[in-house]
């Protein structure tokens, strides 16, 4: 059976990576070019994506005909239950300075202040609120908002990525959720040449280093490529040095603040393999 059939209910997560988009291109196909109506497309903005990143989601959107629903965080601390949790934009009312990102945080702090009497913290491999608030919560959210009680969660893990999909699998097992992860270029056993050649059989592509990634300068990223990235567009790291110094907290404490890495990517220009750089993991929201 084609793997790409995709029986809805389902939520298709669109993160403006190219296997994302491969996925997306391959479940049209295999339903005559068009998603059915129990199935939704979704991107969620966080306003750290690269520009980049923005324009190939709308050039899919547009050259395929798809109706992606863009969606981005509202939420502030303290207002009523019924209160929205996110709003509905498009390629051009999209954020693009971080605001639902620093909103989040914002309120996360908030939360914690009042609920928990704790000080704030930042996104971290033991507490991912990025992707859970960001992401998951207001996809969820929507889902519901159609009506939607149980679905399926359609993410673009690949053949060899087999730790992201036995954490899909694992969630899966472990329940609580209202949805199921399906992974369907897993099972279909698409690999990173493949998605690499599809690209490049198509007239438009996304137009930056897979090494930059979608989220700018990403927490989860390693220290050599953030220095790549630093160097490139040294202006970004406000943001991120900013959010540490607000909440006077920091997001990794393996390595030197956003702050300390901008120096030293100005700095030791050519000399970076002396710093001993630690692992990265794929920056993916959806983890």
């Amino acid at each position: 059976m084609n793997p790409y059939l995709i029986t809805g209910p389902a939520q298709v997560g669109v993160s403006g990576g190219r296997t994302s988009g491969q996925m997306l291109r391959k479940i049209l196909d295999a339903h005559g070019g068009k998603l059915p109506a129990d199935v939704h497309a979704f991107f969620e903005n966080t306003g750290k994506e690269r520009e980049e990143t923005l324009v190939f989601i709308d050039q899919m959107d547009k050259r395929w005909d798809v109706g992606i629903v863009w969606m981005e965080w509202c939420r502030v601390y303290g207002q009523p239950d019924d209160a929205p949790w996110y709003k509905l934009v498009n390629f051009e009312t999209a954020s693009r300075n971080g605001e639902p990102f620093m909103m989040m945080l914002d309120y996360y702090a908030e939360y914690r202040k009042q609920v928990k009497g704790l000080p704030p913290v930042l996104p971290n491999f033991s507490n991912n609120m990025c992707t859970a608030y960001l992401k998951i919560k207001i996809g969820e959210k929507h889902m519901r908002s159609l009506g939607y009680d149980e679905w399926d969660c359609v993410i673009g893990i690949r053949k060899d990525e087999p730790g992201r999909y036995h954490r899909m699998m694992a969630a899966n097992a472990k329940g609580g959720t209202r949805w199921d992860n399906v992974c369907p270029s897993y099972t279909a056993g698409i690999t990173k040449e493949d998605v690499a050649a599809f690209w490049i059989s198509q007239d438009f592509d996304l137009g930056i280093d897979s090494d930059l990634g979608n989220c700018d300068l990403c927490w989860k990223k390693g220290e050599d490529k953030l220095f790549k990235a630093i160097q490139t567009e040294p202006e970004r790291v406000i943001f991120w040095s900013g959010a540490e110094e607000k909440f006077n907290q920091v997001f990794r404490m393996d390595r030197p603040k956003y702050s300390h890495l901008a120096w030293y990517a100005e700095n030791y220009k050519g000399q970076m393999d002396a710093f001993g750089y630690s692992e990265d993991i794929e920056c993916f929201c959806g983890d």
